[in-house]
């Protein structure tokens, strides 16, 4: 068999320009903000009206449970040498 390959590198072409053909189609007919569907204007309204209404609770910050967290270690974090330089060895 191998040898019906080196007397016709014709086929080869051919399977490789079939390729490159199926894949330019597929690609150049693929849109994928197609399927999105745009989102009515009374919609996106409706939905930044909602926010109007938000109450942030800001007490967390002022709990005691949270003005007990600490920070351990160095900020901001300094980067040190280490591990190997050949992971293979």
């Amino acid at each position: 068999m191998a040898t019906s390959f080196r007397q016709s590198p014709v086929i080869l072409y051919l399977i490789m320009l079939l390729g490159f053909v199926v894949g330019f189609l597929y690609t150049s007919q693929s849109d994928p903000s197609a399927s999105v569907p745009a989102v009515p204007a009374a919609d996106q309204l409706t939905t930044l009206q909602g926010l109007a209404n938000l109450k942030i609770d800001y007490s967390l910050l002022t709990s005691s449970q949270f003005q007990q967290l600490q920070v351990f270690g160095e900020l901001p974090v300094q980067p040190q040498g280490g591990g190997k330089s050949d992971p293979f060895r």
